[in-house]
């Protein structure tokens, strides 16, 4: 209960936050145009939501997707590549403390299926994690980190493998203005990507019930 009013508290004081800055219920344009009259703020701002992300619960995805409205493609992907680095990088630290240690055998308790899967197979399913839709992505990275894969290893599979839909969300704002077809196209490129990625997960979880743990 302590823990559902404390959720509920940190959501409120996040409505509270974007009232204040007269961002509560906003389209497209006005948001483009806040990021552009206050380009270095909404830097900043950008950059700490995906700082503190993982305590307001809220997925990468719309943070990637909020960059490429409110930035042109190259700062999109620099901004989604700099978040993705510190939020990942805050799970990884989090997983090595004695606090950490406590949810991950919660963690453990709750999915043993996604724990044993990633022991099986470590970073190949950290990146598949990140770009699956399905998967839950900073569970994965928690349980990643937790069972000894190295930093430098952790944080290259998750930024390389989420370069593909870095790449595709930062080019949804030029679209949304530009072309129709070109959101139909960067549509598309998501599907295929995500459908890709589902059936990898699914042929994984299946040679892992079937006693098999390598990829062919």
């Amino acid at each position: 209960m302590k823990k559902k009013l404390i959720i509920i508290a940190i959501w409120i004081m996040f409505v509270l936050i974007l009232n204040y800055f007269d961002l509560l219920s906003l389209d497209i344009n006005t948001v483009i145009k806040f990021a552009s009259a206050n380009k270095d703020y909404a830097y900043l701002l950008i950059l700490g939501l995906w700082i503190v992300r993982l305590i307001l619960f809220i997925p990468s995805t719309p943070l990637m997707i909020l960059g490429g409205v409110c930035f042109n493609p190259a700062e999109a992907v620099f901004l989604s590549t700099v978040g993705m680095f510190l939020s990942e990088t805050c799970v990884y630290i989090f997983s090595k403390s004695f606090a950490g240690n406590k949810v991950k055998n919660y963690l453990v308790n709750r999915q043993p299926d996604l724990t044993s899967l990633i022991e099986a197979y470590n970073y190949k399913l950290l990146a598949l994690g990140v770009i699956n839709p399905i998967a839950p992505a900073d569970v994965i990275c928690f349980l990643s980190a937790s069972v000894g894969i190295k930093y430098s290893t952790y944080i290259l599979t998750v930024i390389i493998a989420s370069s593909p839909l870095r790449i595709l969300y930062s080019f949804i704002g030029i679209s949304l203005s530009e072309s129709k077809i070109a959101l139909a196209l960067v549509i598309v490129s998501l599907v295929l990507v995500f459908t890709i990625s589902i059936r990898i997960w699914n042929t994984l979880r299946s040679k892992k019930k079937n006693g098999v743990s390598t990829i062919t």
